[in-house]
């Protein structure tokens, strides 16, 4: 009998405990603000359904028009008829969210209500919302998608450009002599090792530049003694002068590595020069 009820027990717990998890359900339940849409977030370009309410606490029947405004300009209007007696209703419009900050408000104009004379206008207590104030941003969706297009557009370029040049190189192959086609191929390789080791040896430059620059940094802040031990040397400038200096020559010593470390920039600023050159001579030598 005990055995009974102690499994009668846990199979209640277990069944309490599946019960117990609750289902998290947003934008439900009382309203946090007399203005609120279809959806949350939301992005540039979608349609969204901006929502208000309307109370009537009064003893007449009453109808209008409620006007939403996106920063001071109207949207869309739509009408209510709301009864007596507490009731209420909510109105709403469609809204094609765009990039930027909105302010958005509603206005109820226009209204009239049954009264003791037939239908009069009358003057309600309140007839402006609060302001709900939105920033729109891109749907992060949809710039993945472009970025990725974009760079599979810049591969594909990329691709179409090696295959040119590879038959380019191809064909030059095929009709250059032997004997030219192995000078050209030495020529070639002799720079393309210059290129690299110049590369190198700028790159390693440049960051004894920036070392040198860092120790500025500390010996200005952290090491004054040090400052003064270099401004009385008397073949050293002084550091105020020194570190800007420093500065121009990262600078050079950056871009001297960025030309000789990417090809493409390298060899078209010569095949441009021998261009230049070539063009120069022609018309040298056709002018005589």
């Amino acid at each position: 009998m005990r055995k009974i009820l102690f499994i009668l027990l846990f199979l209640t717990g277990c069944t309490s405990f599946v019960y117990a998890k609750e289902l998290p359900v947003n934008n439900a339940g009382f309203i946090p603000e007399n203005i609120w849409y279809s959806k949350e977030p939301f992005y540039d370009g979608e349609t969204v359904r901006i929502y208000t309410i309307i109370f009537n606490g009064s003893v007449y029947d009453i109808s209008g028009s409620v006007e939403f405004f996106d920063n001071g300009n109207i949207i869309d209007e739509t009408n209510f008829s709301l009864a007596s007696g507490g009731r209420v209703q909510d109105v709403w419009v469609n809204w094609k969210a765009t990039l930027g900050t909105h302010t958005i408000t509603a206005q109820i104009t226009n209204v009239s209500a049954d009264g003791p004379s037939g239908k009069q206008a009358v003057v309600l207590d309140n007839v402006s919302t609060g302001k709900s104030e939105r920033i729109v941003e891109p749907d992060p969706v949809i710039v993945a998608t472009r970025r990725g297009e974009q760079v599979q557009k810049i591969v594909d370029v990329s691709n179409q450009v090696s295959e040119k040049i590879e038959n380019a190189v191809t064909m030059a192959n095929e009709s250059v002599p032997e004997p030219i086609r192995e000078g050209v191929s030495v020529g070639v390789g002799a720079l393309e090792h210059f290129r690299a080791e110049q590369a190198s040896q700028f790159q390693f430059a440049k960051e004894n530049k920036l070392s040198e620059i860092k120790k500025f940094d500390t010996s200005t802040t952290t090491n004054a003694f040090v400052s003064k031990k270099i401004a009385k040397s008397s073949d050293a400038l002084p550091l105020v002068a020194q570190k800007p200096f420093a500065y121009v020559m990262l600078a050079i010593l950056a871009l001297l590595q960025y030309f000789f470390m990417w090809r493409v920039l390298f060899y078209g600023i010569i095949l441009y020069a021998l261009y230049r050159l070539i063009k120069w001579i022609i018309h040298r030598f056709t002018n005589k």
